[in-house]
């Protein structure tokens, strides 16, 4: 608990009034307008300590990650098991914001290191995020009027290269949202979660933390309603279930989402049955692959025990027929068939496809062990729960769920490629002597399997299957078929937001109503506006750019241009956490705000 106050840092003004039937003058305080922009990173980007043994996942850095390089499968289950692991807040934060805060109870200005602690900033993995947020921090709370003017140009050039307005029109717009910044206080803070533990369990931590933020500035007496929430990966589906789920999108302006697997991911069912992929003649990705789990060995023992990442599997609205097998002269077999992955594919325990693989869920236990079988269907049973009681009741929950002002951006990158379709693809082995001893050396843990069929006449037939690379556009683990899910038009960029002199109503396929973007009340306040009058929170300098209410994400320098499909622009990149891999900001993708969103045929 730091011995500083971290709400109370904003300046408050006194204003004197005279009533006009009286004789004396009454002060008035004006208080701050704050909004609160938290942070939720994506699966494996929180930082995590084992409560039995004090052994931690932390990012902080390349060493501090390096002991996972010869982690094997059965201290991986140990260390990472959901019910010994809480979240980590010592990791490293970056020390790199341009303001200094004074706690006004004090007098004294609060060390920047015990500040961003104070906001969870520790939480969070530093070599993935910790930029991002010295980023984010600077660019939403400047303060120096030339910093301004850069904010200004550079939101002008925006709106004309990308906005197609005129320049009169422009700058209006970037002058308006520039203010914005001027009138309200953005700080920026970080919430981890156990990214083990079943994404509802870990909403409901989001949902606390919300609740002491906001009561914190409250408390300092600043105007502070509603916070807005920036998620990444998985972070997205915490925070869709906390706001649409649990109740809490009335505490919420509206949420960023950044590369969220809104109908899951292939890639998940990929690394359960081969390990994290990694791209020839990069060491860095071999060494990511490595940290992660570079085969099933690895990847098993700990997803099969982790209700989160198992949240993450391709639900039914991500479509039939995602997983292929095939082999010469043969129709292929193309699960799921009528949107049921959960009976086709997860809970395939008797064809050597199915995604969990119960012996290697068990790493700790021998050929020989006594009562193998019944520990072994003990931990398929226990594999079993979790998917029918948390897995599919999470999806079914979550299907269709947004906040009213629910703003995505995603990548659709032909450089980064995506599992959208697994694929195993056979070819019969030759009868030679050597065929055995080959199946028996193959690793049967990694990219290839040696299976034995029987033919029609009963004869065993050997098949190597080989899985797939990633097929389809995407970041390198979310494809643009899951990412953009819920976008009216797959490669439209930059919606037009609705214009904020006349109140609207969008209708849902259901027919329900999607309110305006929420206000600040007005109490006689200046700062109790509309977060913009087009309803986006907008940052430039030095080439620099984050619009929310516009679904622009870019880091990178030089002026915005026009995005269009074709012409992709791969300046900007973003360590995506969960998989070590870049993924381009600026480029070939698309975005789309709530009030546009439609329910796209399901494929």
């Amino acid at each position: 608990m730091s011995q500083y106050d971290i709400y109370d840092i904003f300046d408050m003004a006194t204003s004197f009034m005279r009533p006009s039937a009286e004789n004396h003058v009454t002060p008035v305080i004006v208080h701050e307008g704050v909004i609160p922009i938290v942070f939720v990173p994506g699966v494996m980007g929180s930082n995590l300590v084992n409560t039995q043994s004090d052994d931690t996942w932390r990012l902080d850095s390349q060493l501090s990650a390096s002991p996972w390089l010869i982690k094997g499968a059965q201290a991986r289950k140990r260390i990472l098991n959901p019910t010994q692991t809480v979240v980590d807040s010592e990791g490293d934060v970056s020390q790199d914001i341009a303001r200094r805060y004074i706690d006004h109870r004090s007098g004294d200005t609060i060390p920047t290191d015990e500040l961003l602690r104070e906001r969870g900033w520790g939480e969070v993995a530093n070599m993935s995020y910790g930029d991002f947020l010295v980023w984010l921090e600077n660019q939403l709370n400047i303060e120096a009027n030339s910093a301004f003017s850069t904010l200004e140009s550079n939101l002008t050039r925006h709106y004309i290269g990308t906005r197609g307005l005129s320049e009169e029109q422009a700058q209006a717009r970037a002058k308006r949202n520039a203010q914005t910044l001027g009138r309200f206080n953005f700080p920026v803070h970080a919430c981890g979660y156990n990214w083990l533990q079943s994404n509802s369990d870990s909403a409901a931590e989001l949902a606390q933390r919300v609740d002491e933020i906001i009561a914190g500035y409250r408390q300092a007496r600043m105007t502070c309603r509603q916070a807005i929430l920036i998620t990444h990966s998985m972070g997205g589906l915490v925070a869709r279930y906390y706001s649409e789920v649990s109740g809490g999108n009335a505490n919420l302006l509206g949420i960023v989402h950044g590369v969220m697997p809104t109908t899951g991911a292939a890639v998940f069912y990929r690394r359960m049955k081969s390990g994290t992929e990694s791209q020839a003649f990069s060491p860095s990705s071999w060494a990511t692959s490595q940290v992660l789990g570079a085969s099933s060995r690895e990847m098993t023992a700990v997803l099969a025990q982790a209700p989160g990442p198992l949240q993450l599997v391709p639900t039914p609205e991500y479509g039939n027929g995602w997983l292929r097998i095939e082999k010469p002269g043969e129709s292929a077999l193309t699960l799921p068939t009528a949107n049921d992955p959960y009976t086709d594919i997860y809970l395939e325990r008797d064809h050597w496809w199915g995604m969990m693989d119960e012996t290697l869920a068990m790493p700790e236990l021998g050929l020989g062990a006594a009562n193998r079988q019944r520990e072994l269907d003990e931990s398929w049973n226990s594999y079993l729960n979790i998917v029918l009681d948390t897995v599919r009741p999470f999806h079914m929950s979550m299907a269709g769920q947004f906040h009213p002002y629910t703003y995505l951006f995603y990548s659709d990158s032909d450089a980064h490629p995506s599992y959208g379709t697994v694929t195993w693809h056979g070819r019969e082995a030759s009868y030679g002597s050597d065929t055995l001893m080959s199946a028996r050396m193959m690793d049967q843990y990694g990219e290839r399997r040696m299976i034995t069929e029987r033919d029609s006449r009963g004869r065993p037939r050997f098949y190597q299957y080989t899985i797939s690379d990633a097929d389809e556009p995407g970041d390198g683990t979310v494809p643009v078929r899951s990412g953009s899910r819920g976008c009216p038009r797959h490669g439209r960029a930059w919606p037009s937001p609705p214009s904020t002199s006349q109140p609207i109503t969008r209708r849902s396929h259901a027919g329900s109503r999607w309110p305006r973007f929420s206000r600040l009340p007005s109490n006689g306040n200046e700062n109790s506006q509309d977060v913009t009058d087009d309803h986006a929170i907008a940052s430039a300098a030095h080439g620099r750019a984050i619009t929310a209410g516009h679904g622009l994400w870019r880091t990178g320098t030089g002026s915005p241009r026009d995005e269009r499909p074709g012409t992709p622009d791969r300046r900007g990149l973003y360590r995506h956490a969960s998989a070590g891999l870049h993924w381009p900001l600026s480029g070939r993708y698309a975005v789309a705000t709530k009030a546009e969103l439609q329910q796209p045929d399901r494929q």
